[in-house]
């Protein structure tokens, strides 16, 4: 079967190599569609199919979303030139931008210190031995690892924090697994892999000079498959988040005393709210800490703290590692270049402090006025949508109308240098990247932790990223933040006509708003509160709505109960766009074409063409709640009337639906 899956990869190279094809990155991509595909049989691949074809994935990538990915790389390769010009010039003597510099450029050098690295890596083995070689009990190693929830370190015990249902400023607190390996559970029941994860673990005792290496490889297999059978699945886990499961800190320690938690819960007010998301977790580690012993507790650290940190020191365990994750778990072919690695992991850690340094070098005439002023059409056409609702109720159609009109727009990125809200700055070393990084790691908590003693600002950009490719919408907040990085072609162009615009990021804006009434976030108010606003007739009808397109992406292979919110936020987003682009008004507005309407279907579609290794693709079938994309892309134009009359599809072609089956939510 092993090499059965690698046959798989290689195929899939292979084929990739067959036409010509290159990882090469235009400034502005060509989508030629497949004239031997009509649109009216299969949209996607009529205007994806060529691009894909002359497209070689490269070996150190996993996926490549064409209008995500194409941005994303040239805004990476533009850092990583930053970088290695930052790593070999001197520092200015003085301004503003001076020590921020400086610490990008020190913990950038610090990654690229091999040899440095190498041994940081085999000092903290060494470290953590001795260490654990000192404690005599169990008492004293949970005590430890209770000791690093609020510490910026990795251990057993985890925690985290989610905005409080009625006031977000707010923080609750969830308390949760730190050990963790597989990304999903349901890979803890594939055998094969389960056997394989054996191997790798063994390798790893030896490698690191641990005695016992297949005793402690059961060990950890053991823990693995009980954490993961705890687990939430996915679609689990996201209903879970909306509900009001709590538990007090006095049950905690008195129903759970193994897990020692008093000491980290002291430090928590007694006025925060701790979330019980998942009912079986607390019990789980209770029960680990009850009935492993201290030598197997011991074991579990030594593998789940050290596994992911160890690299230049443990050739033969990055090695082993990535070899698994190539094989099971949708892993690219072949690691990235060490510029690459350490452009990407500075990313991680000092991203905001490196977008606020480029940034005006990268878009250094960009009109954020113009993506204002679309964002504010896209807004206007859900309002007017909503507006002619006929099935919400009065007061629910009110609440809907009140929260896309009230919802707050972060857009671009943040206008001034105090709205950047970088972490504190700290003298970081170019010989100790592990330190650096567990530096930056505890300085993140500290900011965070105090949120839970002080409010938040949610309008604040504090911890954004403004290169990203991304725009998202947190209903907690009622808020929608569209980053400058999403905003380039085929997504944005200035140069596009505004019909291209709206049907690209017009869609996303209007995807992201559709989050505020999809199945989740129609749980939360215009203030961003856990409320029901909709009656139960309301909830009925939206429930008999979207029960057909749970079926539909069923049926397109896709998990259509965990893919629902994003697919309604397609739909509502394509909608908003269609309806900005081709709303009639008699006085100043001539009726649109069938050409124009192609235009807005064929950009709407060259969005979401995509490119992935086949274990990636199984990865995000069981884990990510976006419909892969040619289901993005054949099962929403479904819907449209105006996509029919577009290409002249017969009510009997595969991209049509019945009038009865097409689906108009909002």
């Amino acid at each position: 079967m092993i090499i059965k899956k690698i046959i798989q990869v290689l195929s899939f190279l292979i084929a990739a190599n067959a036409f010509g094809a290159s990882s090469e990155i235009p400034l502005k991509r060509v989508f030629p569609i497949n004239p031997k595909i009509s649109p009216c049989e299969n949209l996607y691949e009529h205007a994806c199919s060529k691009t894909i074809e002359s497209f070689q994935l490269r070996a150190d990538r996993k996926r490549h979303s064409f209008a995500f990915s194409d941005s994303a790389e040239r805004i990476l390769e533009f850092k990583k030139n930053y970088l290695l010009d930052l790593s070999k010039n001197s520092l200015p003597n003085a301004g503003a931008d001076s020590e921020l510099t400086g610490q990008v450029k020190n913990f950038y050098l610090s990654c690229m210190n091999k040899d440095a690295r190498a041994k940081e890596e085999v000092s903290l083995v060494q470290s953590t031995i001795k260490n654990q070689n000192m404690i005599s009990s169990k008492d004293l190693w949970v005590k430890g690892q209770v000791l690093k929830m609020h510490s910026g370190k990795s251990g057993f015990l985890g925690y985290g924090m989610e905005d409080n249902f009625d006031d977000s400023r707010k923080s609750d607190l969830m308390i949760g697994v730190g050990y963790s390996f597989l990304p999903e559970k349901s890979y803890a029941k594939n055998n094969e892999l389960v056997k394989a994860f054996r191997t790798l673990t063994t390798e790893y005792f030896k490698a690191i000079g641990v005695d016992r290496a297949e005793e402690r490889a059961l060990v950890i297999e053991k823990y693995e498959l009980e954490q993961q059978e705890n687990r939430l699945y996915p679609v689990e886990a996201r209903i879970a988040y909306s509900q009001r499961r709590f538990v007090t800190k006095n049950e905690l320690i008195k129903l759970f005393p193994d897990l020692q938690l008093k000491v980290f819960l002291d430090q928590i007010p007694n006025s925060t709210y701790i979330r019980n998301i998942n009912p079986k977790t607390i019990p789980f580690l209770n029960k680990i800490v009850k009935t492993y012993s201290l030598d197997e507790l011991k074991t579990l650290e030594l593998f789940y703290e050290l596994i992911h940190k160890l690299d230049l020191g443990y050739p033969q365990v990055y090695e082993k590692n990535f070899e698994f994750s190539k094989i099971f778990l949708g892993g690219k072919i072949k690691r990235s270049v060490l510029d690459e690695e350490c452009t990407t992991l500075t990313i991680g850690s000092f991203g905001a402090e490196l977008d606020y340094l480029i940034l005006p070098k990268l878009f250094p005439h960009f009109s954020s006025d113009k993506v204002a002023e679309l964002v504010g059409k896209i807004k206007s056409s859900i309002l007017e949508s909503l507006s002619k609702n006929t099935w919400l109720s009065s007061e629910a159609k009110k609440e809907a109308s009140k929260k896309i009109s009230t919802a707050f727009m972060r857009l671009v990125a943040p206008p001034k240098l105090e709205d950047w809200k970088f972490l504190p700055s700290y003298s970081y070393s170019v010989d100790t990247y592990l330190a650096n990084n567990e530096k930056r790691n505890e300085l993140s908590d500290e900011r965070e932790f105090k949120y839970f003693t002080e409010l938040k600002d949610i309008r604040s950009w504090e911890g954004v990223q403004p290169l990203v490719v991304n725009a998202f919408y947190q209903p907690s907040y009622n808020q929608f933040t569209m980053l400058q990085g999403i905003l380039q072609y085929p997504f944005y162009d200035q140069e596009n006509s505004e019909i291209e615009n709206l049907a690209g990021v017009g869609m996303v804006v209007g995807h992201e708003l559709g989050h505020a009434i999809d199945d989740q976030g129609s749980k939360y108010d215009s203030e961003g509160r856990l409320r029901d606003w909709m009656t139960a007739k309301d909830l009925l009808k939206f429930k008999e709505l979207t029960k057909s397109l749970i079926a539909q992406y069923n049926q397109a292979g896709m998990n259509g109960e965990y893919t629902l919110g994003e697919n309604i936020g397609d739909l509502v987003g394509l909608t908003a766009a269609y309806d900005a682009a081709f709303s009639q008004n008699t006085t100043t507005q001539k009726t649109p074409s069938k050409e124009e309407k192609k235009k807005f279907f064929l950009n709407y579609a060259r969005s979401w063409c995509e490119v992935q290794l086949p274990g990636t693709k199984q990865l995000r079938l069981k884990s990510d709640p976006h419909s892969l994309g040619i289901a993005r892309v054949n099962e929403i134009v479904k819907h449209f009337a105006g996509f029919q009359e577009a290409f002249d599809c017969k009510d009997t072609d595969p991209m049509v639906l019945p009038a009865e089956k097409k689906v108009h939510i909002w």
